[in-house]
């Protein structure tokens, strides 16, 4: 019986522990199948984090070592990137560069030294753009070598040749017959040279075709439309220009008239100002041509514009662009009023209205003439841009690169329309414009084609005179001007395929969203953003980001109030529109909370939230386009073989953006449009669940915070 009963006890105990085995290890593959079944059920992109790329080799272009010399280099491998990124993918920035700010405005510095290399050399050639180039930086170059007193005195004298070119200036003339005075005639030539000026000086500006002002309006050029709106100046500037003006040109005259004349005609001349302030309020609606011409019959418009056109095609650009002429209902210009600009005219007498056209015009000079010594790269690449993109894009650039650019937009896009249509928000309404918009956004990629048509350029350079050796710095800038209006209406008259604009050489890319178009700048196609070299996936989170940032424009709180043809329309559904706006205000207060490194909690994000939108709108198609690379099929960079995709991707587009300390005081950094360099990382990624899936920061983290703020 004992012996039974200890055997039967040892079973038991032996059947106990094998129950517990088995409910053990039920328990652990139950476990190890809920892991397996939560993994699985997780975003493929996790899933495809998680695993190891093999790649095609090693990319081991010049191109491809400068990119992997960056990524190494600035990052700084101490700090924890979920802590703060811009440090740990910009830390080490500074030790690497001398230049203080990002490598895109590096690069503009480049291509500037490229450019002077190109002036230097000075070869001869049969190039009419190329010669223009040189004529102008030799006369550039001559006036540095002058002191201030000799410049001045130059430009004094070509001043009074003006002057005497156009014919009729009372207050410089001691017997001014007023019966000789025309003032259609006079307005004609002072518009043909006024508006030389200041074409120039809005074709120098992001986006800007051409503005022509010689006070009583001006012209600007609008979409598909001549416009002509009013051309105010202050009193106090009028005076200062005034008094500028008669202590520059009375010494150069020997029979000037005497001095009270003088303070008469200054008096009427500021009087016939203040009138011409007065009308100044608006009248809804607008007016084409022929009306205004009824409204204002003293002024002949037809022939005053016809004398800004080429004369060689001056009939058959007028053609083109008479039906497209429009004016502002402005009160001065409604015929309605008591005093309007027909009343002013024929109240004033003929040498004050004389007087008036002509210290205008003379003001408008002064942004022609030299103060100090000039930057004569610059001045070249400002007033003559095509030629100098011509230049680089022939002796620098790789042109396979555009086709290349060309493709990602497209991807891009493709990735923004995904974007729309996947959001949880929009209504189907919304969405459809939303989508059209971008559909039909036009693009300009490097540069028009056209430029690449030997002889295209240098054809309608032929109307650049620059054959006068004893031209001054002041009068071949005038000249230039001058040329360059003749270019502007030509390509307002579709006779012209470029716009002539200062902003090709600059390292970035634009949108117009009057106009709803995508540029993107041979600078910013060239290493070390972008290289025919680079593999796909390095092209994508290159530039990815920049291109649906520009993008983007077309759908931040202010670009979103235009429709696909640039022009303004409200097109969201009042549910939507309220939501964008409470999504733009958590990224407004976003920015505003921002513990930047340089300003602290100082910043505004009400004035920057335009860039900040597209910042979010341009990463996330980034991202989209970046996830449908297949890795296998393209080659690694060199010493990231085994770096995951998915963090490579965050640390690729963070190069854009990486520089040393701002060298700006908080005052100004309050009124620029731009956030903060950082800001553009940490606070851009920390909306980003991806950012924090890549390097699994912990819910709470700076870079992984509850509260996100997302735009679509």
């Amino acid at each position: 019986m004992f012996e039974h009963y200890k055997t039967t006890e040892k079973d038991k105990k032996s059947n106990f522990s094998l129950k517990l085995f088995v409910i053990l290890l039920v328990w652990i593959i139950s476990v190890y199948a809920a892991i397996t079944f939560i993994r699985s059920s997780e975003e493929p992109l996790c899933k495809s984090e998680s695993l190891s790329v093999k790649h095609r080799g090693v990319c081991k272009s010049p191109e491809c070592i400068t990119l992997a010399h960056q990524l190494h280099n600035w990052r700084d491998v101490s700090v924890d990137p979920c802590e703060n990124f811009f440090k740990a993918a910009c830390g080490k920035y500074n030790e690497d560069n001398f230049h203080p700010h990002t490598r895109l405005s590096t690069k503009t510095g480049i291509v500037a030294r490229l450019i002077k290399e190109f002036l230097d050399k000075n070869l001869p050639s049969t190039s009419n753009s190329e010669n223009a180039m040189h004529f102008l930086y030799q006369k550039c170059q001559e006036s540095n070598k002058l002191n201030a007193t000799e410049i001045a005195e130059q430009e004094a004298k070509s001043q009074l040749e003006l002057i005497r070119r156009i014919g009729s200036a009372p207050i410089f003339e001691r017997n001014w017959n007023e019966a000789d005075f025309n003032l259609n005639g006079i307005v004609l030539h002072y518009e043909s040279t006024q508006n030389v000026k200041n074409v120039s000086d809005m074709m120098a500006r992001i986006g800007e075709l051409g503005r022509d002002q010689f006070g009583f309006l001006k012209f600007v050029l609008h979409n598909q439309y001549l416009v002509i709106i009013r051309d105010p100046i202050t009193s106090e500037d009028l005076a200062t220009g005034i008094i500028k003006i008669l202590n520059e040109t009375l010494r150069l005259i020997d029979e000037r008239p005497d001095a009270d004349q003088i303070g008469r005609d200054v008096k009427d001349v500021m009087k016939l100002n203040d009138e011409l302030q007065e009308p100044n309020t608006n009248v809804s609606g607008g007016m084409n041509l022929s009306e205004f011409q009824e409204n204002v019959p003293s002024l002949d418009f037809i022939r005053i514009i016809k004398s800004l056109i080429d004369p060689r095609r001056k009939e058959e650009v007028w053609e083109r662009i008479q039906n497209r002429t429009a004016v502002l209902n402005y009160a001065l210009y409604y015929s309605d009023g008591k005093k309007n600009l027909e009343t002013i005219l024929q109240s004033s007498s003929n040498r004050t209205l004389a007087n008036y056209l002509m210290i205008r015009f003379l003001i408008s000079l002064e942004k022609q003439k030299t103060f100090g010594e000039d930057d004569c790269t610059e001045e070249v690449v400002i007033k003559l841009p095509l030629a100098a993109l011509r230049m680089f894009a022939r002796n620098h650039f790789d042109k396979e690169n555009l086709q290349i650019a060309s493709d990602m937009v497209e991807d891009v896009i493709e990735s923004f329309v995904e974007t729309i249509q996947e959001s949880s928000w929009l209504h189907k309404k919304t969405k459809e414009r939303a989508i059209k918009k971008v559909k039909n956004m036009k693009k300009i990629i490097g540069y028009p084609k056209e430029l690449e048509v030997p002889g295209t350029l240098d054809r309608f350079f032929e109307s650049l005179s620059l054959s006068g050796i004893n031209l001054t710095y002041f009068e071949t800038k005038i000249e230039i001007e001058r040329f360059r209006t003749i270019q502007s209406m030509n390509h307002f008259a579709a006779l012209f395929p470029f716009e002539s604009s200062s902003d090709y050489l600059i390292t970035n890319a634009f949108y117009h969203p009057t106009l709803n178009k995508l540029t993107l700048n041979v600078a910013f196609l060239d290493d070390p953003f972008f290289d025919s070299t680079y593999p796909k996936y390095a092209k994508v989170a290159s530039i990815g980001e920049v291109i649906g940032h520009e993008i983007g424009h077309g759908y931040d709180p202010f670009g979103r109030q235009r429709d696909e043809n640039g022009e303004e329309n409200n097109w969201w559904t009042p549910e939507d529109s309220a939501e964008y706006d409470r999504r733009s205000q958590c990224l407004i207060d976003q920015y505003n909370e921002y513990d930047d490194p340089d300003f602290g909690r100082n910043l505004n994000g009400t004035t920057t939230i335009k860039e900040i939108a597209s910042d979010m709108i341009g990463v996330e198609a980034s991202w989209r386009t970046y996830k449908k690379v297949d890795f296998a099929n393209e080659p690694s960079i060199f010493g990231f073989e085994d770096e995951k995709p998915d963090k490579l991707f965050f640390h690729l587009t963070a190069l854009n953006w990486c520089s040393s300390r701002s060298e700006v005081s908080l005052a100004e950094q309050l009124t620029r449009t731009h956030p903060t360099y950082s800001f553009r990382i940490n606070g851009v990624f920390s909306n980003m669940k991806f950012f924090a899936e890549a390097f699994n920061c912990p819910v709470g983290s700076p870079m992984n915070p509850e509260k996100k703020c997302q735009v679509f």
